[in-house]
């Protein structure tokens, strides 16, 4: 049994109140041969004009950089916060989360970058792997399921209105979900843990490399936080077109413990959120 103790220190996080940070100590700055800055928020932009308003991704392949973009009331700098910590948690790369350089806030905007991550989603890449090469990544996802439910913090186990705040998306036209007459469909009932969040298998990266199939990164840490068991096992499952294997022959259930009951009910919150 590991007997290491991993916590994540609040007060040790990144102060996000700030509204530039680079982290000078991280490979993008450390392994450049001549200094090298992050490109500037006008530099993307000009780059990307078609982002615009929005919220995107801008790529920079040249120098393995990857910025992730949006408006402060939807793109949070939690996000960089529970990547930071999990690679100082892990830091033996237990957890293949991307390595973060720095973030800017610019008029109302976010700019979150860090380390391009070069693969392909497990999602697409699933029907391309044989039977043993399927075992090998539902072993290495079992895996980090463990290591992230190896987290420890003092919690309140009563998570009477945690669902209410699951998901940041908006909900569909017409105003808010009455969740009140569906909460008794989810258990109060087992364990909290540190969760993903939002562990679908289009947010999974597999190498492209020849060889043994490898998970080299888990992207979009922006609903990370403390959950009820089952939570991860229904985002495992959601995501997923109906005719896809990993849907069609439960795949879910070979990483981590069903929980079918709560899976149904998060379907139909899901739909009710309007949620694809």
């Amino acid at each position: 049994m590991d007997s290491i103790q991993r916590r994540i220190m609040i007060t040790s996080l990144p102060d996000i109140s700030l509204s530039e940070m680079d982290f000078r100590d991280t490979s993008f700055f450390q392994s450049q041969e001549t200094p090298v800055e992050l490109p500037t928020p006008a530099e993307i932009m000009q780059k990307y004009p078609e982002i615009g308003d929005g919220s995107g991704i801008a790529r920079f392949d040249d120098i393995n950089l990857i910025v992730k973009l949006g408006p402060t009331d939807y793109l949070r700098l939690e996000e960089v916060q529970t990547m930071w910590a999990i690679r100082q948690v892990f830091p033996n790369g237990e957890i293949p989360v991307p390595e973060v350089f720095g973030w800017r806030t610019v008029d109302d905007r976010h700019f979150i970058y860090m380390s391009l991550i070069r693969g392909s989603t497990l999602l697409h890449a699933w029907d391309h792997f044989t039977d043993a090469d399927k075992e090998c990544l539902r072993d290495q996802m079992k895996q980090v399921v463990k290591d992230l439910r190896s987290l420890s913090q003092s919690i309140d186990h009563n998570h009477n209105h945690w669902i209410a705040a699951a998901t940041r998306q908006r909900p569909r036209p017409g105003g808010p979900v009455q969740l009140d007459h569906s909460r008794d469909w989810f258990s109060d009932e087992g364990e909290i843990y540190f969760a993903h969040g939002d562990l679908t298998i289009s947010n999974i990266i597999v190498s492209d490399e020849p060889g043994d199939p490898k998970i080299v990164g888990i992207i979009d840490w922006e609903q990370a936080g403390w959950y009820p068991e089952y939570w991860e096992y229904c985002k495992l499952r959601y995501g997923v077109p109906g005719e896809h294997e990993w849907k069609e022959e439960d795949w879910a259930n070979a990483v981590m413990r069903p929980f079918e009951d709560e899976y149904e009910a998060f379907m139909w919150y899901s739909g009710c959120r309007g949620c694809p």
